[in-house]
């Protein structure tokens, strides 16, 4: 497959030593990375088209909290998400952590080591940062185009892993999946 394609395949890639079970509804081209747990035997998990859960990352529900991620939403590695709502084109960086009813609205970044406390509202487009125990917002900050980019590439990834290929992409590749992704955030309207 050309890197010029995005891929779209309509099982999971769920990597050998990843566990997901339970009420997961998947989107298109969703990967689930080595070591990421997603549980979903006490409320439903919703992950929309070209969602990508990185390593080691974990995803939970209780009776009362389901958990919804948009489409084109990158979870980082390490990431603990439990009962809440994520918008599309979002990034979750490793290492953060997003509890229930918490809201993450479409293509904010959220960088790595933030703590999403319980119901917190993040505005659309936001930059969210650590600071100290707390978080900073910068509303319209955010580059979602980067979270979507990082998004095709990791279908792309999904892709070489069954062929078991391991390289790195090229620059130009880097650059096309830049491109398709600010074509994709028109569409959604992002």
């Amino acid at each position: 497959m050309s890197y010029t394609e995005i891929p779209n395949f309509t099982k999971p890639f769920i990597h050998p030593n990843a566990t997901a079970f339970g009420m997961i509804e998947y989107g298109t081209s969703v990967s689930i990375w080595p070591g990421a747990v997603v549980r979903a035997d006490m409320n439903q998990i919703k992950l929309g088209n070209f969602v990508n859960i990185q390593d080691n990352s974990t995803l939970h529900t209780d009776s009362t909290s389901p958990i919804s991620i948009g489409e084109y939403t990158l979870v980082g590695h390490n990431v603990m998400i439990h009962g809440c709502k994520i918008g599309r084109a979002v990034l979750i960086g490793i290492g953060s952590i997003v509890l229930d009813n918490a809201e993450i609205g479409d293509g904010s970044q959220i960088a790595a080591g933030c703590m999403i406390r319980g119901g917190k509202k993040i505005p659309p487009r936001s930059l969210v940062v650590p600071d100290g125990s707390d978080i900073k917002i910068f509303e319209r900050k955010a580059k979602p185009e980067l979270t979507v980019a990082g998004c095709i590439e990791y279908a792309h990834l999904s892709v070489r892993f069954a062929q078991n290929q391991f390289l790195p992409f090229q620059k130009e590749e880097e650059v096309h999946f830049v491109t398709q992704a600010k074509e994709i955030l028109l569409k959604l309207g992002i």
